[in-house]
């Protein structure tokens, strides 16, 4: 009996221990960046467009608004999101953020590409 209930106590445990453990999402695979040429792939050149045309709209993450804090309609501050506020996260949709555009379809998978290649080269202007 008392080795019935100590098997219990250590299923028990294991299943408390599996529960509080942090969640196990996926990781995003490494983007490749071939297809975003670094010269190209700049703020001014293609990441501004996108940010205003998915991100720093009206009611959303433009200076007036600046949705949780979050304002993404000049470099700078773009930058700085990317940097401090998890943006990134965010647009991939990969777990532990707010998927963003909220309200919206995910963003297409080239536009996230670009995105991740403008971070990943730091952010040229």
């Amino acid at each position: 009996m008392k080795k019935f209930v100590l098997l219990c106590a250590v299923l028990v445990m294991i299943g408390f221990y599996n529960s509080c453990t942090k969640d196990k999402t996926s990781q995003p695979l490494s983007v490749v960046c071939t297809g975003a040429d670094s010269a190209s792939n700049t703020y001014n050149l293609r990441i501004k467009a996108i940010m205003d045309n998915n991100c720093a709209l009206g009611g959303c993450h433009d200076a007036g608004t600046a949705s949780r804090g979050v304002i993404l309609d000049s470099y700078p501050a773009t930058k700085s999101a990317f940097e401090n506020k998890k943006c990134l996260c965010a647009i991939e949709q990969s777990g532990g953020c707010l998927p963003m555009p909220q309200g919206s379809n995910k963003l297409a998978d080239s536009l996230i590409t670009y995105i991740q290649c403008w971070s990943e080269r730091g952010y040229p202007q």
